[in-house]
C-alpha cells in the first residue's frame, strides 16, 4: 500500500475524521519519520493516545498542527496527482494562476463554477478543520498541564487564521464543530456567517497576545492575523494601528521540508514539477499582468512548453524554487500594506505613497508619484502592489472580494471576467461552496449566501 493513498476511515460523525485518528495524522505530520519508511518502524506505539496524553505530547501535538496547517495551505506532494492547498485553488479563483493541468475539480475553481461536491475543495476545506481541529486539542492539553503560554499564543494564531481564511474565500454559513478531546461525540457547529468567522478569529487574535508572554515574533503573528481579519471586518483604521508596532522585517513561516511528500512544499510540486498550475497574464480581461509587468515579486520562466494538458502553454513560478521553501503565513511588509490600505481609505494618498515607495525600495523598484491619481485609480494601484508583494500566498480571493464588499466595485469589474481561455465562460461565483459532506451536520444549511 502506497504511503500516499493512505485513507483514513471517516467516522459517521466527522467530516474530519474526528481526533480519533489523531495517533496516525501525528504520525505523518513529523519530520523524524520519512513516508516511506513507516512500514519499518520498529515500535510502532512511537506516538499513542497514551503518550500524546503527557507534558511531552503537548510539543508532539503542536508539530502535527503546524504540519496539518502547511498541507492545508500549500498543499503538498502526497496524494493521488499531489494535493493541492487553499493557496493554489484560491489562485485559479482569483486571477493568480491558470489551470494547465487535466483535473476537473480544479478546472472548476479556475472557471469559478465550483460545485458543493467538488472533492479538490472538500478536501481543503477538511484539512482546514483538521488543523483547526488540532490547534484545539492542543489547547486543551496544554491547559490541562498548567498551561504553555507561548505554545497557547501560537494554536490560537493557527485557529485564528483558520477563521480568516474561511472568511476570505469560502461561502457564509462555515460551520465549526469541536472534537472533544476525551472522544465523546462531536460537538457540530452552527453556521457561522462571514463577519461572524472574521469576528471569531479577533478573539482567537487577541488569545493569543495575551498569551505571547514577551514573545515578539508570536505578537507579532497574532498582530498581522488580527489586522488581517479587521480588514475582512472593513476597520481599517483599528488594523493599522493593530500592526503599527510590527517591524517590516518580520516574517513567520510556514515550513516545508523533503523529509515525507506530505512535507514538500505543494505550490511548487503542482506548479514547477507537475505544471499544473500556470502564472496568469490579464487573466479574464481584470486580471494583473503578472507576467507582462517583469516584477521581481513575481519571477517566472518558460512560455516555451506545454502544461500538463498539453494545450496550455506553461509558465513557471520561480517564488518557491524547491520543495523546501517555506511559504510566509505573515509578514512586515503585510503589516505596511494594511496601514497603507487605511491611509487609502482615509484620503491620505501621500501616506499611501511614501508607505508603497519606501517598501519598493527594498527590491529596487522606481518610486510612483499618486498625486495625480483619482480614490479609483489609488485603490487599484495598492490593490496592485498587494497582489504583486504578497503573490501566491493565499491574499488575491480575499483581496479581490474585499474590493466589492468594503469599496463598493462590481463583481465583473475586478474578477476574470467573459470568454474562458480553454473554452465557455468565467461563473459568477467569488467563494468556495461548503462541500455536500457537511451535510451530516444536523445544523448543515450549506451556504448561506454567495455574496462577495
Amino acid at each position: 500500500m502506497m504511503c500516499d493513498n493512505i485513507q483514513l476511515k471517516r467516522s459517521k460523525y466527522s467530516f474530519i475524521g474526528r481526533l480519533a485518528t489523531l495517533g496516525v495524522l501525528l504520525i505523518l505530520a513529523l519530520g523524524s519519520v520519512a513516508c516511506d519508511s513507516m512500514v519499518n518502524v520498529i515500535d510502532p506505539d512511537i506516538v499513542t493516545p497514551e503518550s500524546l496524553n503527557s507534558e511531552a505530547g503537548i510539543t508532539t501535538m503542536r508539530a502535527g498542527t503546524l504540519g496539518d496547517l502547511a498541507v492545508a495551505l500549500s498543499g503538498s506532494a502526497a496524494g493521488h496527482g499531489a494535493t493541492p492547498g487553499l493557496i493554489l485553488m484560491s489562485g485559479l479563483m482569483s486571477d493568480e494562476y491558470d489551470y494547465s493541468g487535466t483535473f476537473p475539480t480544479r478546472r472548476e475553481a479556475d472557471t469559478r463554477l465550483v460545485q458543493n461536491t467538488n472533492g479538490t475543495v472538500e478536501r481543503v476545506y477538511a484539512n482546514l478543520h483538521r488543523a483547526r481541529a488540532m490547534a484545539e486539542a492542543t489547547l486543551d492539553l496544554s491547559a490541562k498541564f498548567g498551561g504553555v503560554p507561548e505554545l497557547e499564543s501560537e494554536m490560537h494564531s493557527v485557529i485564528g487564521y483558520v477563521y480568516v481564511f474561511f472568511g476570505e474565500t469560502f461561502c457564509s454559513g462555515v460551520p465549526f464543530s469541536k472534537a472533544p478531546a476525551d472522544g465523546g461525540e462531536l460537538i457540530y457547529g452552527e453556521p457561522q456567517t462571514t463577519e461572524q468567522m472574521f469576528n471569531a478569529a479577533v478573539k482567537h487574535f487577541d488569545a493569543a497576545l495575551s498569551a505571547a508572554s514577551g514573545n515578539d515574533r508570536l505578537a507579532n503573528l497574532a498582530r498581522v492575523g488580527k489586522a488581517r481579519a479587521l480588514l475582512g471586518l472593513g476597520k481599517n483604521a483599528e488594523a493599522a494601528q493593530t500592526v503599527a508596532s510590527v517591524p517590516t522585517d518580520f516574517v513567520y513561516n510556514i515550513e516545508h521540508s523533503t523529509n515525507s511528500r506530505r512535507q514538500e512544499n505543494g505550490i511548487y510540486i503542482l506548479t514547477t514539477v507537475r505544471r499544473q498550475w500556470s502564472i496568469a497574464d490579464g487573466k479574464g480581461g481584470n486580471g494583473l499582468k503578472y507576467r507582462s509587468a517583469m516584477d521581481p515579486r513575481v519571477p517566472w520562466d518558460g512560455g516555451t512548453t506545454f502544461g500538463q494538458d498539453d494545450i496550455t502553454l506553461y509558465y513557471n513560478q520561480l517564488k518557491f524554487n524547491s520543495s523546501s521553501s517555506p511559504v510566509p503565513l505573515a509578514s512586515g511588509i503585510e503589516a505596511r500594506l494594511i496601514e497603507a490600505e487605511a491611509a487609502m481609505q482615509a484620503g491620505d494618498n501621500a501616506k499611501v505613497a511614501a508607505i508603497h515607495n519606501d517598501l519598493r525600495a527594498t527590491v529596487g523598484l522606481d518610486p510612483v508619484d499618486l498625486s495625480g491619481m483619482s480614490q479609483d485609480q489609488v485603490m487599484d494601484y495598492h490593490f496592485k502592489e498587494r497582489a504583486f508583494w504578497l503573490y501566491s500566498t493565499g491574499h488575491r480571493l480575499g483581496d479581490l472580494r474585499r474590493m466589492v464588499r468594503v469599496y463598493g466595485r462590481q463583481v465583473s469589474e475586478v474578477f476574470p471576467w467573459g470568454p474562458y481561455f480553454k473554452g465557455g465562460e468565467y461563473g459568477q461565483e467569488v467563494t468556495f461552496p461548503i462541500p455536500q459532506s457537511e451535510a451530516n451536520n444536523p445544523f448543515y444549511k450549506g451556504c448561506l449566501d454567495r455574496n462577495p
